[in-house]
């Protein structure tokens, strides 16, 4: 057992198992059984608090978007675009690559808001600290600009994840998508109420 269990804790116990068992061993390794296991109680015991596999997988998604989005609320600070902007994409590839078993369960869930799940919640809120640095006027219809850098974003993570970029290229490749994107993101700002900023 990775985490001493104390009673009144289980829930967070089996939270944090979870995370260790995804980066140890993928999201199918991830059981309210083992997990129960883990943690030294029977396997009914989870079910007070996880309803189903679905659920945990799902609080620890929630979970994984909440600790993304404090990391990047690092970035939305009173300086220039430029500066901002680089912040964000490099706390955002760095948080990435360091949990990217956690960034394949986080963005595989429903993340639509009318699903009412944890991680769609949490989700919403990372989603909408994005727009809020892409000068989107409306978080609830976003425009082509948060997909667009989240895909970069996303690929330069699993491309250093998976050995295909060398993690020493890593911050080289993070700054070239910074200044690839910045023109179209000034363009935004400059036409807040225009959706097709590319």
């Amino acid at each position: 057992m990775s985490t001493p269990y104390h009673h009144g804790s289980l829930r967070k116990v089996l939270l944090e198992e979870g995370r260790l068992l995804l980066a140890e061993r993928g999201v199918a390794a991830v059981t309210l059984r083992e997990l129960a296991r883990r943690a030294g109680v029977s396997h009914a015991a989870p079910l007070r608090h996880f309803p189903d596999r679905g659920a945990l997988l799902d609080a620890i998604a929630a979970e994984g978007f909440d600790e993304l989005t404090a990391a990047l609320v690092s970035a939305d600070v009173p300086t220039d675009l430029h500066e901002r902007l680089s912040v964000y994409s490099h706390t955002h590839v760095h948080f990435a690559v360091a949990n990217a078993a956690l960034m394949e369960l986080m963005f595989s869930r429903d993340l639509n808001p009318a699903s009412g799940g944890a991680a769609a919640q949490s989700a919403a809120r990372f989603f909408t600290l994005g727009a809020r640095l892409l000068g989107e006027p409306d978080p609830q219809a976003l425009g082509p600009l948060p997909y667009l850098l989240t895909g970069m974003l996303e690929g330069i993570s699993s491309l250093a994840a998976r050995g295909r970029l060398p993690k020493e290229r890593v911050e080289e490749i993070t700054t070239a998508a910074v200044e690839v994107m910045l023109p179209a993101i000034h363009k935004q700002l400059r036409n807040p109420h225009t959706t097709s900023a590319v």
